[in-house]
């Protein structure tokens, strides 16, 4: 869905011929005079589109916008126009750039995620399992988020009230490890992400949850570990621009360009092979081993209080579990330059999203006013 705006003076002919291309690209697109998503994907087809661009925006009452322009007809000097004067106005906005709208399917794809993916951050639906957090006020304040928290008690009195949940059971034949994800099945039918405090519940249970999260992930529900919403907000991002939840992952060591990441659950989906073990700290049951499944995945970071982020690009070199004193799943990786994460990492969890992706999570988190830097 996205806004197609034009001048008449550029010729019936021509603007036909656009429209044609990039509904083709990205679907449905929308009247000037309808109200849409917080971040607009707005198409400057023209020149002369600015003024057009701007009043959307400003009627909308939109955080900002997504923009397209191509090489003919001032199109992209239409687009940059518009950029610079959102951006005058305190808004953030993104920009793709086309050398010709004949050929513009893949950067209007992209453009199309970005803009979906930012919106869906405004306003999600969450659960968390454990008590408040400053995340969560943070995201209600921010980002206008619906947190529900669920004191621990009560979830475990919902595992153990639940049938469990056949799938699970079925993969581990466990039927603890089913009651959970049944119960977080539950929360997760009304929300787009759900956390959960996983160690008191460990500690009071003595078995872990990290198997069903794992299956949760798999199919399409998002469910972040250590009751961590500034990387639920993260999967959320990874779940809109490349369907997976990503994997949040433990920094271990680096040397250099080289470092360890590790986490004793992983979305069943991200892993090529697995095998169920004890959990790390503790010992209890139950922590997963996984080997990924891609060569190249992208690292984001983000601080507590969602007000700084870092990502780039990884190449997995190795991946299973090769270390005694570490999280279960673990992957040895190479990043494109030497870090020095002590200092550059805004915090611990990085979330593995797989395949290169590195442009649009930078635009996202642009987009959501939370500065980035690269690895």
């Amino acid at each position: 869905m996205a806004y197609f705006l034009y001048s008449p003076i550029h010729g019936e002919d021509f603007v036909k011929d656009v429209k044609s291309s990039v509904a083709s690209a990205v679907g449905e697109l929308k009247e000037v005079g309808e109200c849409g998503p917080s971040f607009p994907l707005i198409i400057h087809a023209t020149g002369g589109t600015t003024a057009t661009a701007l009043e959307l925006v400003e009627r909308c009452k939109a955080r900002g916008a997504v923009l397209v322009g191509f090489g003919e007809h001032n199109s992209f000097a239409s687009a940059l126009h518009t950029k610079a004067e959102l951006e005058a106005r305190g808004l953030p906005a993104v920009a793709f750039h086309c050398p010709s709208y004949r050929n513009c399917r893949e950067a209007l794809a992209k453009a199309r995620r970005v803009a979906n993916t930012a919106s869906s951050l405004i306003g999600a639906k969450a659960v968390l399992i454990g008590v408040e957090t400053a995340q969560a006020r943070v995201l209600r304040e921010r980002f206008g988020w619906s947190i529900r928290v669920v004191p621990l008690e009560e979830f475990e009195k919902l595992v153990d009230s639940s049938d469990p949940d056949r799938e699970a059971l079925a993969l581990f034949g466990d039927e603890k490890v089913a009651k959970i994800a049944a119960a977080l099945s539950q929360y997760a039918a009304g929300a787009d992400v759900v956390a959960i405090q996983c160690f008191p519940f460990l500690m009071k249970r003595r078995y872990t949850p990290c198997l069903s999260i794992a299956v949760l992930n798999s199919r399409g529900k998002t469910v972040a570990c250590e009751g961590d919403l500034a990387s639920g907000f993260l999967m959320l991002m990874a779940r809109g621009l490349t369907g997976s939840s990503g994997w949040i992952a433990n920094v271990v060591k680096y040397t250099g360009a080289e470092g360890v990441f590790a986490h004793c659950t992983i979305s069943l989906d991200m892993a090529k092979s697995w095998r169920v073990t004890t959990h790390f700290e503790s010992g209890f049951p139950y922590g997963l081993v996984a080997e990924l499944r891609e060569r190249v995945y992208t690292v984001v970071s983000i601080s507590p209080r969602l007000d700084r982020a870092a990502l780039g690009t990884v190449e997995v070199v190795k991946s299973g579990n090769f270390l005694p004193d570490a999280c279960r799943t673990q992957a040895f990786v190479k990043f494109d330059r030497h870090v020095r994460l002590e200092a550059e990492a805004p915090a611990n969890h990085h979330v593995f999203i797989p395949g290169d992706v590195v442009d649009e999570a930078e635009a996202v988190l642009r987009l959501s006013a939370i500065p980035t830097s690269r690895y």
